[in-house]
């Protein structure tokens, strides 16, 4: 089935403070909005080209999902040279310097009516930097219609699903680290498709390495965009849930 709904990544602009991070044992957040706790101390900066990844996951939407989603966006992250860790936050916990907080939120966002938001990163933070990734976007973009995504999937459309939040993950994680980024094709593209997302393999620009780290050892050469928000759409293969 075929629409001309578009699907739309896109960076905000904003100076939120970092979002809360959960557990399952935590009380869910379906925002992810909460303000920061606090700044923690002052930690040793990590080594160059290494980027430690913190799994905020609010509902346990992603759960099902959550090893997929987790090794692509690694697999991606080291095809660009960097070395990713993960870790699981907690609600209870402070903001640590150089990492990354992924929150994955169990709602739909758009851009304007009928262009789904695939993933959001503001390119400045207070505390520390965080990506929001709509898992009911990323599913309906490829194609899991009305289900609700992560929750009673056959193995195959797991897989599938996990990997498109994995491509999305690594895409907000690209902005978040190095914001100065544009958007550009493969895996940058201002709109990741349907085709993109399942794909057995998504390519992206060598700069897009060299920049990212650059930026992790400090050094940034580019200056950011001038622009307030960066999105585009595209032609989608699925409707809106």
């Amino acid at each position: 089935m075929s629409t001309r709904l578009g699907c739309t990544v896109v960076v905000l602009v904003s100076t939120l403070g970092s979002a809360a991070v959960a557990d399952e044992s935590s009380p869910p957040d379906l925002e992810g909005l909460a303000a920061p706790r606090a700044l923690a101390p002052k930690e040793a900066k990590a080594l160059p080209a290494a980027v430690r990844l913190v799994w905020t996951d609010p509902a346990g939407a992603a759960t099902a999902v959550a090893p997929w989603a987790r090794r692509e966006a690694q697999a991606l992250l080291r095809k660009m040279g960097v070395r990713v860790s993960w870790r699981r936050g907690d609600a209870r916990e402070l903001s640590r310097p150089e990492e990354v907080r992924v929150i994955l939120l169990d709602r739909a966002a758009a851009r304007e009516p009928g262009v789904p938001v695939l993933g959001a990163t503001p390119p400045d933070f207070e505390v520390a930097p965080f990506v929001w990734v709509h898992l009911p976007c990323v599913g309906s973009a490829i194609g899991l219609g009305a289900s609700r995504p992560g929750a009673r999937l056959e193995s195959r459309d797991a897989r599938a699903f996990g990997i498109a939040v994995g491509r999305v993950i690594a895409h907000e994680v690209v902005h978040a680290v190095a914001p100065a980024v544009p958007h550009g094709t493969g895996l940058m593209s201002a709109s990741l498709s349907r085709r993109l997302l399942t794909a057995d393999r998504i390519p992206f620009d060598p700069e897009v390495g060299l920049a990212v780290r650059a930026a992790l050892r400090g050094d940034n050469p580019l200056s950011r965009p001038d622009t307030g928000v960066l999105a585009a759409a595209t032609a989608g293969e699925e409707p809106p849930r």
